[in-house]
């Protein structure tokens, strides 16, 4: 068992070494004969200082939904009975396939969930939906959805979105792949809004596989977990090398959330002991300030994935360091682009977030 984390001070420490797995893991596990009967993946993790609330992805017989669970401690979780949100009627855009983005809490009363979908003709390689819910459980779908679609930019791949909010600006991170990339290679994709639905995408891929052959992620990089510190931003990520097989975790921060760097250790998590439940892969983190450092993700063996969670080394925090002159320059750019649609977008009247 975990003894109690002390929350960490946000100063420069060593970010090296793997993250400590939890003794008791995994934490949450497909229940035989339920709609998560095959895999539970993609966990999402809020923590408002005495509820944690997970969604996550489960799957049976191919068909994917949204789940919900709550804990006291962040170890011993309760699913609740049935999905919470499930692919849309014939003809949406996510009436295939859904995957996880990210939960966001604006008030007590008042949720959002960035959601990736698919179908097999129109959104054959995804696109971002938005819903809301008072509660975290009864959730209803923007009619508008999806409030991101493909471009140039991640034609053949757009999956994975990972919002947070800071102050009056909705920032997203995401999963994709252009049609001039290489087989098999996705990268980190950049996203603003000022309202949450309308979107401006950055020009080019934020966060790429290492162009080191022989490094762990030189592969393929992708779902995006962002945690902000108040002053600089820190980004777990799966990523795979060129083999495309048996993903790990790893780490990289940023000053304002666009030009990462990678510290000399950064894989965080690698793959279980043999024959352990996440011995073939470990992918899809959500990290959060519990007691500490929290990082739950999903894992992998000859069985069904599952969900573990795995705490920081001693001392672990985000580093501190200047924002360069050229990222400034690029954030003032899009701060205009969105600003001018935000106007715009308040001019014809929309959707609106209660406050």
């Amino acid at each position: 068992m975990f003894s109690i984390w002390i929350r960490p001070s946000l100063v420069y420490a060593d970010q090296g070494g793997e993250w400590v797995r939890y003794d008791g893991n995994p934490i949450l596990s497909p229940t035989p004969g339920g709609w998560d009967s095959d895999s539970v993946t993609a966990p999402r993790v809020l923590f408002d200082g005495n509820l944690f609330r997970m969604w996550y992805v489960g799957s049976h017989s191919g068909v994917t939904a949204i789940g919900y669970a709550t804990s006291l401690d962040g170890l011993s979780w309760t699913k609740y009975p049935n999905p919470v949100l499930t692919f849309g009627p014939l003809g949406s855009f996510d009436s295939g396939q859904l995957g996880l983005g990210s939960v966001i809490q604006m008030n007590a009363t008042f949720f959002l969930m960035y959601y990736a979908g698919s179908n097999l003709i129109t959104f054959l390689n995804g696109a971002v939906g938005l819903a809301t819910s008072p509660d975290g459980i009864n959730w209803t779908k923007y009619e508008g959805n999806p409030v991101l679609k493909s471009t140039s930019i991640d034609r053949l791949i757009l999956a994975d979105p990972f919002v947070i909010r800071l102050e009056n600006k909705f920032n997203m991170w995401y999963t994709g792949k252009s049609a001039s990339d290489p087989s098999q290679l996705t990268r980190i994709l950049f996203a603003t809004s000022f309202d949450g639905v309308n979107w401006v995408k950055w020009p080019h891929p934020v966060f790429s596989p290492s162009v080191d052959a022989n490094m762990w992620d030189s592969g393929s990089v992708y779902s995006p977990s962002v945690f902000y510190d108040g002053a600089n931003f820190g980004i777990w990520y799966s990523g795979v090398n060129r083999t495309y097989v048996s993903p790990r975790i790893g780490f990289a921060t940023s000053p304002g959330g666009v030009t990462w760097t990678r510290p000399s250790t950064n894989l965080l998590l690698d793959l279980g002991d043999s024959g352990s439940w996440d011995s073939v892969g470990v992918e899809q983190p959500c990290v959060i300030i519990g007691y500490g450092y929290m990082l739950y993700y999903d894992g992998f063996s000859s069985v069904g994935p599952s969900i573990g969670l795995a705490r920081a080394p001693q001392g672990f925090s985000i580093p501190e360091f200047p924002i360069p002159t050229a990222t400034l320059l690029l954030g003032i750019t899009v701060f205009a682009v969105t600003s001018f649609l935000r106007r715009r977008r308040h001019q014809e009247g929309g959707f609106q977030f209660e406050r």
